[in-house]
């Protein structure tokens, strides 16, 4: 005998125009009453969308998941508080078959018991299926009107800035608190170049996440997102290098509008719709972007070996690296860097070609600093004699959207040959006109070689050293070095420290761990 009821309460997102929960449950307690049976529970769902299937929300899944022998019968205040397409209902209706369940709906006045109450039932539902077509798509239509007038829809708010309440709807705004975090943010990866210091800067400062952020305003009831009670509390999330590279990567930091796939929103014309004053110029935008595609993130040294792509074997006829084996603590080996030979070429690994590892990169170490350590670093630099390079550089970023938001298909091919045909227009304005071209010079940084060598870290100098094309040949007589074309090195430099040597003066490994190192610092 069917006599245990479950009452089912649900309220979509915003909650506006809707029948009340408490509403709901007053209508469905008249009818369990008037029914004899007996209310077991309450499935509550509040801020969740009818699109979600009735198995994952959190309330409702939860009862018809794992606590499906404590009820009998379902009871909603209508069809479209428990599903909205045709499919979730045909699913519930063989879900209650099989579990021996019932659904009544009060409003509606029907039972699914019966043949003729699933029949009324799917009638109702490809009403509510229609209804929530329509409530989608006025809803696409008004945050697409919203973006094109520049307002903020609501959602997540970007990091350094905060929704600002003008007129009947907001804008964004930097952030006074925030904000000036944001702008070190940036200095600070200009600087060091690298995503990881900056998360640690942020975790150390105590700085929420974004989402944090969100949290905390909900909390206050100054968001425009939907989050509210347990949603709101932050979770002191920390920052990665991941999130650093979102923050700095956003084409919000120009102001623009820009959607959750990364295209920009423009208005007719092609130009971008401005939602918020812009944190950075176009240059300063391009320079930052320059920056990043340089910046190489790694999960630490342990995960790249500190020599790969500049040790190769030396005493072979053909050019191959050498590899850092690392040691184990259960037998007590060491690292050791060693030939392996090329499988592919069916070549051996060369016989001897086997060294200490840390050994062998001491010496690579002493080697660099005896030719060079005394030397000044250079890196190679733009000038720019105007500003044209940097007008150019900026229209060539905005062609390369404009091919991006045509992939992504939020343009039209005519729309994407007006837009392409106007930015293509003006650069060719600026590129006809007369002027210096950019140049490239060397620019001391201030350290010599050994000072650079001394306070770096393995990856940092792995990845300089690959920069400027040097590669070290290692074998059983010594360690040598060839310089590329991009090595920061005047020719009156390589003249003084004697490059282009024969091999034979390359630095003896034997003589370098019996002592050497000692006459080398001399």
């Amino acid at each position: 005998m069917l006599n245990r009821a479950l009452g089912v309460v649900r309220l979509s997102v915003a909650n506006t125009g809707q029948t009340g929960d408490d509403t709901q449950k007053k209508l469905i307690g008249k009818r369990v009453d008037a029914d004899s049976l007996e209310l077991v529970g309450w499935a509550v769902d509040i801020d969740v969308s009818a699109s979600l299937s009735p198995w994952l929300r959190p309330s409702l899944g939860d009862w018809l998941n794992n606590r499906r022998d404590q009820f009998d019968v379902l009871y909603v205040k209508s069809m479209d508080r428990i599903v909205r397409s045709v499919r979730d209902l045909c699913d519930i209706i063989d879900w209650c078959t099989k579990h021996g369940k019932s659904l009544i709906c009060v409003e509606q006045s029907f039972d699914l018991t019966s043949e003729m109450g699933q029949a009324v039932a799917k009638i109702l539902a490809v009403v509510a299926e229609i209804e929530l077509n329509i409530i989608k798509s006025r809803v696409r239509a008004s945050r697409e009107a919203m973006r094109k007038a520049g307002r903020w829809p609501g959602g997540l708010v970007p990091f350094g800035r905060v929704a600002a309440k003008d007129g009947d709807g907001y804008t964004l705004a930097i952030c006074p608190e925030y904000g000036p975090v944001l702008l070190e943010m940036i200095r600070l990866f200009m600087a060091c170049k690298s995503f990881s210091v900056v998360a640690d800067w942020l975790n150390t400062g105590g700085v929420p996440t974004v989402q944090d952020i969100a949290r905390m305003r909900a909390a206050k009831g100054e968001s425009t997102t939907r989050l509210n009670e347990e949603k709101a509390k932050a979770r002191g999330t920390k920052w990665n290098p991941t999130s650093v590279q979102a923050v700095l990567t956003s084409r919000s930091l120009l102001g623009e509008y820009v959607r959750a796939d990364g295209t920009v929103v423009r208005n007719e014309d092609g130009t971008p719709v401005m939602r918020s004053e812009p944190v950075l110029t176009d240059s300063e935008w391009l320079a930052l972007q320059e920056v990043v595609t340089l910046v190489k993130y790694t999960k630490g040294p342990s995960e790249t070996s500190p020599v790969r792509g500049i040790l190769f074997c030396d005493g072979s006829d053909y050019e191959h690296p050498l590899y850092w084996a690392k040691g184990g603590k259960k037998n007590n080996k060491r690292p050791r860097i060693r030939c392996q030979g090329s499988k592919p070429k069916g070549r051996k690994p060369c016989p001897g070609h086997s060294f200490m590892a840390e050994e062998l990169y001491e010496l690579i170490g002493a080697t660099l600093k005896l030719q060079l350590g005394s030397l000044p670093v250079r890196e190679r630099r733009t000038v720019q004699d105007d500003s044209r390079a940097v007008q150019v550089a900026v229209l060539d970023a905005q062609l390369e959207q404009l091919t991006k938001e045509l992939q992504a298909g939020k343009l039209t091919a005519a729309e994407y040959g007006q837009h392409m045909a106007k930015v293509a227009t003006e650069r060719e304005a600026i590129t006809s006109q007369p002027a210096a071209r950019p140049r490239e010079q060397w620019v001391e940084t201030g350290q010599t070689y050994a000072e650079w060598w001394d306070s770096s870290t393995r990856e940092e100098r792995r990845e300089k050293l690959l920069t400027w094309g040097v590669k070290v040949f290692a074998g059983p007589s010594g360690v040598r070095f060839e310089y590329g074309e991009n090595f920061p090195a005047a020719p009156f430099q390589v003249a003084q420290v004697g490059f282009g040597n024969p091999p034979a003066e390359a630095v003896s490994i034997s003589d370098f761990l019996s002592g050497a190192e000692v006459a080398l610092a001399a």
